[in-house]
């Protein structure tokens, strides 16, 4: 799902962004996928971020991969191979 606010309760999000430099927040992995659908054909960066639920504490972020629309209509996600091995 798509939030443009973090809530309090939101630890953990992926940052889509593509040339244009316009950017969506969005929750999970599978919502990476639905974003870059609905957006049409193209190449999108993902970053992950990790907040820490408590006000004045850090966030960290790094890059998590690539969301491709091909124009065929096919979506492939293409995580850093260090980060697939990952649960969400």
């Amino acid at each position: 799902m798509a939030s443009t606010l973090l809530g309090d309760t939101m630890t953990h999000c992926f940052l889509i962004t593509k040339s244009t430099g316009a950017g969506e927040i969005v929750d999970s992995v599978e919502s990476v996928e639905a974003f870059a659908r609905e957006r049409g054909p193209g190449r999108y960066d993902v970053d992950e971020h990790s907040l820490e639920p408590f006000p004045g504490t850090k966030v960290s972020a790094r890059a998590w991969g690539k969301a491709i629309h091909h124009q065929d209509g096919h979506v492939v996600l293409d995580p850093i191979p260090s980060q697939s091995k990952r649960t969400y």
